[in-house]
């Protein structure tokens, strides 16, 4: 898709407009889920497909919960960066588990629902946008964090221009 998609792009705008739909489907209807945002939070992004990186995490963490159970999202801005925390309270993940989240085709879901491609395309995303993704579980039942951070200002060089505009003009 490229960069002449992706612009300056208000996060709580677009996360809210996901969380507002997850809500909605019935599935959900016995989770809980929490957007706590502090001021104003901004990245370079194509807005559609930081979408579907939020929507991915948020159906997934979802996905992990049992009835009664929450999913906290959290968005900030730090320094020249974006953060958007996504913590859940449902089953969490082993160590080997997480050693391979990432990968594509990895499911650990029993009822055969999911195709194992959701967390390898969000990650790809974020990396595609300079981005990194963290992930944290203390293990089985104790819930799982993911942490994607995002450039929220284009990244210059010393001559004043951006990294991607330096780079096509050595490859030209």
């Amino acid at each position: 898709m490229g960069n002449a998609e992706r612009q300056q792009t208000p996060l709580v705008v677009l996360v809210t407009d996901v969380v507002e739909m997850v809500q909605h489907l019935g599935k959900y209807k016995e989770h809980e889920l929490e957007l706590e945002c502090h001021g104003h939070v901004s990245a370079i992004v194509n807005p559609q497909e930081f979408k579907q990186v939020v929507l991915n995490l948020i159906t997934n963490a979802l996905d992990s919960l049992d009835d009664g159970g929450r999913v906290k999202i959290s968005l900030t801005q730090r320094d020249n960066h974006a953060q958007l925390k996504v913590v859940d309270d449902g089953c969490g993940m082993s160590e080997q588990t997480l050693e391979q989240i990432f990968e594509p085709f990895f499911t650990e879901r029993q009822d055969g629902s999911g195709t194992g491609l959701g967390l390898s395309i969000t990650h790809r995303i974020v990396d595609d946008h300079g981005g990194k993704i963290q992930v944290h579980s203390d293990g089985p039942g104790k819930g799982t964090t993911f942490i994607v951070t995002l450039p929220s200002i284009e990244q210059l060089t010393t001559n004043g221009t951006s990294d991607e505009q330096h780079k096509s003009k050595h490859v030209a």
